[in-house]
């Protein structure tokens, strides 16, 4: 057996050869989902390990040093060998477990609200709902399924679209009575709850109303949570329409005005390649597409807006 005590640690190759590829730490970044800073360091932590120069610098971009080509090319292959032993791996192992990735928010809102239809049909299957911000790696097999909201650009993997979005300001109702709510003007005037990827000046702009990005007011990093603070009369929230829907009907959050932008991003099935026919995964994928079958976009007056934000 091998010492692993004389191997870099896994990440930082994957890294390295990303940087090789693509000549280009900004090009490395993006596609790691990692930031600039990130894949610099653990560039300058690998060649601090190993004492060996492996890049130089050429204009705005990165070369390989003669020693660094000999070693990327190498490292490649032995990293594409990993890389299929464990889909091999993944794809011939009996399914008892479900791994189902997603951000906090839809899981909590759209996704467990009605995932005890799919686990009473399913009793042979035990579901594992992971909710993280992170991106988890499909193909490195944190997860076997994802439900991802971005733009549907995810290289390598099986990518289907499931459903689109759209945002609208919700609040409670004893929020527009005591506001006297009749204008989208006088949101401006009022507390607004934000979130950092989702921008209220769209709406805005949609509505008629010329103001820049709102830069006080409550801000939160899970959409839920935001939702709850809305519910509880704390201010007027941006709220993306499969998050709010079942508040909505329920009466615990109204909608001030009719005007609803869609959204730039849309929620997407993803899974390993390998994995497409694999009967478990099918079963839920066909399950989950019934269910967004009946989700319809909201009524009002419909807007597009656009954003560059990254997939989540």
């Amino acid at each position: 057996m091998t010492d692993s005590r004389r191997s870099p640690p896994l990440g930082s190759l994957r890294v390295f050869v990303a940087a090789a590829d693509s000549e280009s730490v900004t090009k490395a970044a993006a596609q790691l989902h990692l930031t600039h800073g990130a894949v610099s360091h653990q560039l300058r932590q690998l060649q601090d390990y190993l004492g060996v120069a492996l890049f130089e610098r050429s204009g705005r971009g990165l070369k390989l040093t003669t020693q660094g080509a000999a070693y990327a090319e190498r490292v490649s292959r032995a990293l594409a060998e990993i890389g299929k032993a464990t889909e091999q791996l993944i794809a011939a192992r009996d399914y008892r477990r479900l791994r189902v990735t997603c951000m906090p928010s839809f899981a909590a809102r759209w996704l467990l609200p009605r995932l005890g239809s799919f686990i009473s049909c399913h009793r042979e299957l035990d579901v594992e709902v992971q909710s993280s911000a992170r991106l988890a790696d499909i193909k490195g097999g944190e997860a076997d399924v994802a439900l991802r909201f971005g733009h549907g650009r995810y290289p390598g993997l099986s990518c289907r679209l499931l459903m689109k979005d759209w945002y609208y300001p919700v609040c409670s109702p004893e929020f527009i009575a005591r506001h006297a709510l009749v204008s989208p003007a006088q949101l401006t005037g009022l507390p607004l709850l934000r979130s950092n990827d989702e921008l209220w000046q769209p709406w805005f702009g949609a509505a008629g109303v010329v103001v820049e990005e709102p830069q006080r007011g409550a801000v939160f990093d899970d959409s839920s949570l935001m939702l709850m603070a809305a519910a509880s009369g704390q201010g007027v929230a941006l709220a993306r329409h499969t998050l709010a829907v079942d508040d909505l009907a329920s009466g615990r959050l109204r909608r001030p005005f009719a005007m609803a932008i869609e959204s730039p991003f849309s929620y997407f099935f993803v899974c390993r390649l390998a994995d497409e026919q694999h009967a478990a995964v099918v079963a839920f994928r066909e399950w989950l597409f019934q269910e967004a079958a009946l989700y319809r976009p909201p009524d009002g007056d419909l807007a597009v807006a656009r954003s560059d934000q990254p997939n989540q």
